[in-house]
């Protein structure tokens, strides 16, 4: 039984949290809204209402690393490419509080929209070239939690999120073109990314970075159809092919070779 504090219990630190007790870890987490406290009651897992940010409410912060083992991060950017206020900054507040505390381990839920300056396939190993100010954000964050020499970070680069309730399918059928539709798909399923968090942490963390992205055999527009078949979704747009399309797969089999543990969903 391992200690587990998730700062950010939203769409995956949830049901994470719900999984990682079912599992026999103690767990706390941190949520932006009030309303959510009473979920965690229910499910007896202590919360606190965390804000990091313009609206900062850290009083709480203390009490959610207190007595922690290991801290999942999982805060994420903004949506938009504007950058509202300083996401490097956000964390930078979290590590005087982790290190304080004497947490040795740490998990944060990167994305691979760092990759997005490349072409081919892509690993962890590939250099990274941003191409918007959020990257650039989030590859500081990656180098400052890799390089504190406080704690270890496993740094997990998560591909464009799908679960029961949300899919991308969902705003595909309503557009009247997709272009670069020959281009491979980079996903993961909820399912899979709680799956190999639940195996990093039956580990030692280890300072390291693994790109979580199902191996899915289907461009754009086969992925899309299929799909939208399954949901019941019509009509289909049009999908149009990019002679020049960048062809960017992002690989995720290191993550599968150090734990042993292959991806089961989105696959063919």
């Amino acid at each position: 039984m391992k200690k587990i504090s998730i700062l950010g219990a939203g769409w995956l630190g949830s049901p994470l949290a719900l999984q990682l007790k079912s599992n026999g870890h103690e767990l706390k987490v941190s949520t932006t809204s009030s309303e959510k406290i009473s979920f965690f009651d229910a499910n007896q897992i202590e919360s606190y209402v965390i804000r990091i940010g313009s609206s900062n409410n850290t009083d709480n912060l203390p009490k959610l690393l207190t007595d922690t083992d290991i801290l999942i991060i999982t805060i994420p950017p903004g949506r938009s490419q504007q950058v509202e206020e300083n996401y490097v900054e956000k964390i930078k507040k979290i590590i005087p509080f982790i290190e304080q505390h004497g947490i040795k381990e740490v998990i944060y839920t990167s994305s691979t929209t760092v990759y997005l300056s490349q072409k081919g396939d892509v690993t962890e190993e590939t250099p990274i070239v941003p191409i918007s100010e959020m990257d650039q954000q989030i590859i500081e964050i990656e180098n400052l939690l890799l390089n504190n020499k406080n704690f270890n970070a496993t740094i997990l680069r998560l591909g464009g999120l799908i679960g029961e309730d949300r899919h991308p399918v969902h705003f595909i059928v309503k557009k009247d073109v997709v272009t670069d539709a020959n281009n491979p798909v980079n996903m993961i399923h909820r399912k899979d990314i709680i799956r190999f968090f639940e195996k990093i942490i039956e580990n030692e963390i280890p300072n390291d970075i693994f790109n979580i992205v199902a191996p899915i055999n289907l461009n754009r527009r086969d992925f899309y159809t299929k799909e939208a078949s399954k949901l019941g979704l019509t009509p289909l747009p049009n999908f149009t092919d990019n002679p020049n399309a960048d062809q960017r797969k992002v690989i995720g089999e290191k993550i599968t070779k150090k734990y042993g543990l292959n991806y089961l969903y989105l696959l063919d």
